[in-house]
């Protein structure tokens, strides 16, 4: 062969390189979502209904994501409760793309803060009505015949004395036997 094939061949080999480099589609980088959801509680709503509410909430959310970026590898969820101006984590949910489509269910990778109970006021009932409230009926105190309990300084109970015994009799100490140095 001559050197004009070599070019040749050289600059068809190169180009239809190039050609196919660009025919096939680039390498796609995966990444995680992340995002966060506001969930304010509900007048009269009990903990486990804003819980069941928050999972629903977080389940479209996640299936949203994934449904609308194919490239995205997994998805991390917060779901923030709010309730009278306070904000507390009721629960984070972290699953992967192929963790979803094997069980799309919220419930099943979320982590629950328990605390978001208490910080949110499920924990407390409403203050009772005392305007409708009759005075608690009074009893009376009857005293017992216990005598006092004596107490000491800092005011504990003092223990009660048990009487011990003392022997009566002093044990004298034998002779040594003789021949016998100490």
């Amino acid at each position: 062969m001559n050197y004009r094939s070599h070019l040749l061949c050289t600059v068809l080999g190169l180009s239809s390189a190039v050609g196919l480099g660009l025919a096939l589609p680039q390498s796609s980088h995966a990444y995680i979502a992340r995002q966060e959801i506001r969930v304010e509680r509900l007048k009269n709503e009990s903990y486990e209904g804003f819980i069941r509410r928050s999972e629903l909430i977080s389940r479209a959310a996640i299936q949203r994501a994934f449904d609308r970026d194919i490239v995205m590898s997994s998805v991390v969820l917060f779901i923030m409760g709010q309730h009278q101006g306070m904000e507390a984590p009721v629960m984070s949910v972290e699953v992967s793309r192929s963790q979803w489509q094997a069980r799309p269910e919220a419930r099943v990778w979320a982590t629950y803060y328990r605390m978001a109970q208490t910080l949110l006021g499920f924990g407390f009932s409403a203050m009772p009505d005392l305007s409708q409230a009759k005075p608690p009926a009074v009893v009376p105190v009857v005293p017992t015949s216990t005598p006092p309990q004596r107490r000491t300084r800092r005011g504990l109970p003092v223990p009660p004395t048990v009487p011990t015994t003392v022997p009566t009799t002093v044990p004298t100490p034998e002779p040594l036997p003789a021949g016998k140095d100490r």
